[in-house]
């Protein structure tokens, strides 16, 4: 026995083993490479899809964007108007007003009190004027007092006429107009 010889059947033995790991490591790698499609192709459609969500959300996005600016112009157009509204009640209100406050300056105006100029500057009353004395301008003031159209403000300047002479005095009285409330009270 000792003429047999296993070398061309351990050669052999060895080509099947190295063509079988051949098989196995070419399997594997087509396995790798599919397997890689896979996950690449997943991941792209993922990505895709993804891209599709985005889109949509940019253009939901821009459509509520426009949204809001037309609500904002429609807000800026509704306090206009609740502006205008207010103005044209303010000035319904304000319409006797003048004639009252007129009336209160006639009646509580005593003799020997001219005015030269009555400003209106808002609320406020400006009267520039010539008395006889200077307790006269006392009582126009103490009299405003007791209106309930004006409130009585500082009295500015008071000064001798010089032109005149006697005691004749300018003065300069600021007041404020104001409306009387159903209490009675005075609001500004």
């Amino acid at each position: 026995m000792a003429n047999i010889n296993l070398l061309p059947w351990r050669e052999e033995l060895r080509q099947e083993k190295q063509r079988q790991f051949l098989s196995v490591l070419g399997l594997v790698a087509i396995l790798g490479v599919v397997v890689s499609w896979t996950i690449y192709t997943y991941y792209d459609s993922e990505l895709d899809n993804q891209r599709a969500r985005n889109k949509f959300l940019q253009s939901e996005i821009q459509k509520l964007d426009s949204k809001i600016k037309e609500i904002e112009t429609l807000e800026n157009e509704r306090q206009q108007l609740v502006e205008r509204m207010n103005l044209i009640q303010d000035l319904q209100k304000s319409r006797p007003q003048i004639v009252h406050v007129f009336d209160e300056i006639v009646m509580n105006m005593p003799e020997g009190v001219n005015l030269a100029s009555v400003e209106r500057k808002g609320d406020d009353l400006i009267f520039n004027g010539v008395a006889e004395s200077s307790p006269r301008i006392s009582k126009f003031m103490r009299n405003i007092s007791t209106s309930k159209w004006l409130r009585l403000g500082p009295l500015e300047t008071i000064s001798g006429d010089k032109d005149s002479g006697a005691n004749r005095k300018n003065f300069l009285l600021r007041t404020k107009i104001s409306s009387p409330t159903v209490e009675g009270e005075v609001q500004e």
